[in-house]
């Protein structure tokens, strides 16, 4: 039992080892995508129809580090604006399947091939679901609304902003399923038997039907994919149902199942389920040729390479980074001039976009949001239907709202 114990948690270390300086790295690069370009950018060029729009919105979607938790508000904001259920659809799709901050972790533990693969399935997947439904629905979009344009913000500001989104609000919507995912890869190396496995797990008729019953319904961020994924390939996983299991998982889950069943109609999900499915096999089966006759131990790759200080000092480092994302300091709540309900805050990014949503609501003197709670609380002497308005265009319902 001891022994055990001990196992589970040496490999539970090498993948932390592994991922640390490499999503670290991502980290850094997803704040400044964020505080560079930004949603707004985005939402003002992703309107209209046609191909363009659909294209558009996959290629913007492919880098954001944006999960498939966060991406809901963001493409019901889209959709609001005016952007086509083409383009809503192509972005809600392309984004969360990848991202910046994952492709590196991807090539930690995956190497090249995979780090390419994934990206490009997210490419297709986007500019496919964009096409069938463009095809199938014949829809007019009369253009993504203008927001207006940030006043000038300063490149020490943008910088702070960067690391702020990077090593703050990321992490505490990452951490969790980052660290599941590491501790379930661990449990799987070392508990689970390889003869058993490689039997199961190298037979195509068992491994992708299994790990498509496994990722579509599940909420696994992009990162957090990788190091189970990495696990199952050591155990004996063939590498296209390991691709399928990246591309779907992410992809989709529950929460955003029933998102585009309610908004878009059940023609459009059927097509979602369909496309998401479709292109995982596809792509899978296709890296399954590409690699035959290559040991697996040839494909994963690289990460491990880098020299162990390295690895320990990143890792402590990320290690302290989540930790104190997740210390709960309590705030006591406190009587302020309007509450707001808003049921789908489910985030620290939906906590940041609302704020920032607000800053352009004249009259706000103070902001208090209540995630745990989904409330927004606001002093000031204000337009509470501006308030309304502010919030349902960052993409986000107001279900109720009440004088505090």
């Amino acid at each position: 039992m001891l022994d055990t114990l001990l196992n589970i948690l040496i490999e539970v270390w090498r993948l932390l080892l592994i991922v640390s300086p490499w999503l670290l790295i991502g980290l850094l690069i997803a704040g400044i995508i964020h505080s560079f370009i930004g949603e707004e950018f985005i939402r003002r060029h992703l309107g209209g129809s046609g191909f363009i729009p659909v294209l558009k919105s996959t290629l913007f979607g492919i880098p954001l580090p944006v999960c498939s938790c966060s991406v809901i508000p963001i493409a019901a904001g889209l959709r609001k604006d005016g952007a086509s259920k083409a383009s809503t659809m192509a972005f809600l799709v392309s984004t969360p399947t990848t991202g910046i901050d994952s492709l590196f972790v991807t090539y930690a533990f995956l190497g090249g091939i995979y780090m390419i693969a994934r990206p490009l399935a997210a490419l297709i997947a986007g500019l496919l679901i964009g096409i069938l439904i463009y095809s199938s629905e014949k829809e007019t979009a009369p253009g993504v609304s203008d927001h207006g344009i940030h006043s000038h913000i300063s490149l020490s500001e943008r910088i702070k902003q960067s690391l702020y989104y990077g090593f703050r609000i990321l992490p505490q919507d990452l951490g969790k399923t980052l660290i599941f995912g590491i501790i379930l890869g661990g449990l799987l190396t070392a508990l689970v038997p390889q003869d058993i496995a490689s039997v199961y797990l190298s037979n195509p008729f068992i491994a992708y039907p299994l790990m498509l019953i496994i990722s579509v319904p599940l909420y696994v961020c992009a990162v957090g994919t990788v190091p189970i994924a990495a696990a199952l390939l050591t155990k004996g996983l063939i590498p296209g149902a390991a691709l399928a299991f990246l591309i779907a998982g992410p992809a989709t889950n529950t929460i955003t199942l029933a998102f585009v069943g309610k908004k878009m109609g059940k023609k459009v999900l059927i097509l979602y389920l369909i496309s998401i499915v479709g292109i995982a096999i596809v792509f899978g089966i296709l890296l399954d040729v590409i690699t035959s006759g290559i040991e697996i131990k040839q494909m994963l790759s690289s990460g491990g390479r880098l020299p162990y200080v390295l690895q320990l000092v990143c890792s402590i480092l990320l290690l302290i980074i989540i930790f104190l994302n997740f210390i709960k300091r309590k705030r006591k709540e406190v009587e302020m001039d309007y509450s707001f309900l808003v049921p789908n805050m489910t985030c620290k990014h939906c906590q940041m976009t609302i704020e920032q949503a607000l800053k352009k609501v004249p009259g706000i003197k103070k902001v208090e949001v209540y995630l745990d709670e989904k409330l927004v609380k606001i002093d000031g002497e204000i337009d509470e239907e501006a308030v309304v308005k502010q919030i349902q265009d960052a993409g986000y319902t107001v279900e109720k709202k009440q004088s505090a």
